[in-house]
């Protein structure tokens, strides 16, 4: 094999900084536990879940990547309109807003703290800085500066302002709403909820320090009413609920159009997307990408032996060894009928081998509980594997490489792994392979 002949692979690296293992890439692929696949496929599976597992649960690799750019969306509204409140004080001040002394210093801190965090967090998305954790913070923080405007008004002694609020209350709404760019349920109720708490306690502070003074009332700005402030908490649960349930529907029904309903898996569509996109990272991170074609050998008689149902349980099995087998930001994929896809970003040439040999080796050992067979079904696989830009200087042409490769590993007599535009013995198993049906 050529491919031993490389370097040694360095360590793998994503854009955030994050360090992926290695160290375990030639070692045995995990077992699996079969019969595997119940009735029912990937779509049904999906609806059966409980609406929390529905809510609270990462979101796919896809999703986060879909939800990162709607983080960059928001980190530039949010620097927009930082930069818009600069001019606050100065038309405060021009139109003496302020009561008594007419103190500025609470407001241009508040300017210049949400300004600051504004520059902040634009940076580190712009960085791709804490990919997994930033949309959390940077709601969090967009509500408390909502919030931390309506305690400004507390310090200023105008707290009518702060409770009946027709300017600053609704910027909850769109801190609220934004976080169903994210495509994250979870940061929704995070985010919904803080808002809630927080506007609660600025009527309770508003309540407690200046009871008399609110239920009195002020030409600029009404009296303090009880059943409005209810509505207007009501108002936040109800946006926050709405924002979840948005980003729920909208990510079931994304997922559904990216997945194979038989097998779980992405499907053709994602796998041309996401292709493109890892080399643009890999090429600005200069680093390879591995590609593999992945087919099931002799699945026709397969299927003419046990049946579409047979070969349906067998397709799922190879699926779940897939995932199994992979890491999260590998792309797998059924690329059609029985043949499967797989991207490895920043994954060389030595690695790339070792994992798609173990693959192999694992698909050949395992064994399929089938319905009304009393003895286990057993299947193989051959696979054509390539590595860009190392075999082409376009990743789609890599791509014709790897399946060039995938049809010389049949030719060569299945059950193997095809590194190289010419197949030797050492290149996957030699022998042995029994091909079911």
């Amino acid at each position: 094999m050529d491919s031993h002949a490389s370097p040694a692979d360095p360590p793998l690296e994503v854009e955030d900084g994050r360090s992926l293992p290695t160290s375990s890439v030639g070692s045995s692929l995990p077992e699996v536990s079969l019969p595997l696949a119940e009735e029912g496929d990937y779509a049904a599976q999906a609806a059966s879940e409980r609406a929390w597992e529905r809510v609270w649960k990462r979101p796919d690799p896809q999703l986060a990547d879909a939800g990162f750019t709607g983080e960059y969306l928001i980190a530039g509204v949010r620097l927009l309109i930082a930069v818009l409140l600069i001019y606050v004080p100065l038309g405060v001040h021009r139109l003496d807003l302020l009561p008594g002394s007419g103190n500025l210093t609470p407001v241009l801190a508040f300017v210049v703290g949400a300004l600051v965090e504004a520059l902040l967090v634009y940076s580190a998305v712009q960085r791709h800085w804490g990919r997994a954790w930033i949309g959390f913070v940077s709601s969090m923080i967009d509500v408390s500066l909502v919030s931390g405007a309506l305690a400004v008004f507390l310090i200023l002694d105008l707290p009518l302002a702060a409770t009946n609020s027709t300017l600053v209350y609704p910027f909850y709404f769109l801190a609220i709403g934004a976080t169903s760019l994210r495509y994250d349920a979870r940061i929704c109720v995070l985010t919904g909820l803080l808002a809630t708490l927080q506007y609660v306690a600025v009527i309770v502070s508003a309540y407690v320090g200046w009871g008399a003074r609110l239920l009195q009332g002020s030409p600029e700005f009404g009296r303090f009413n009880l059943e409005d402030q209810v509505g207007r908490v009501v108002l936040l649960l109800a946006a926050s609920w709405l924002a979840v349930t948005a980003v729920v529907r909208a990510r079931e029904a994304t997922t559904l159009s990216m997945r194979d309903r038989l097998t779980g898996l992405l499907n053709r569509g994602v796998f041309d997307v996401r292709l493109q996109e890892e080399a643009e990272r890999s090429e600005r991170l200069d680093q390879p990408v591995s590609l593999a074609m992945i087919d099931v050998d002799h699945f026709k008689s397969f299927n003419d032996t046990h049946g579409h149902e047979g070969g349906d349980r067998a397709l799922r099995a190879l699926a779940e060894l897939l995932l199994r087998s992979f890491r999260a930001s590998d792309v797998v994929t059924r690329y059609g009928g029985e043949e499967f896809a797989v991207i490895l970003p920043g994954m060389g040439s030595n690695l790339a081998w070792e994992r798609f040999e173990a693959l192999r080796r694992s698909v050949e050992e395992l064994r399929l509980e089938l319905r009304g067979v009393e003895e286990t079904a057993s299947m193989t696989v051959s696979i054509g594997v390539a590595v860009w830009p190392q075999d082409a200087a376009q990743i789609q042409d890599a791509l014709v490489v790897a399946d060039s490769r995938l049809y010389k590993a049949k030719q060569g007599g299945r059950n193997r792994v095809v590194f190289t535009s010419e197949p030797t013995a050492t290149e996957g198993a030699t022998e042995g392979a029994k091909i079911p049906g």
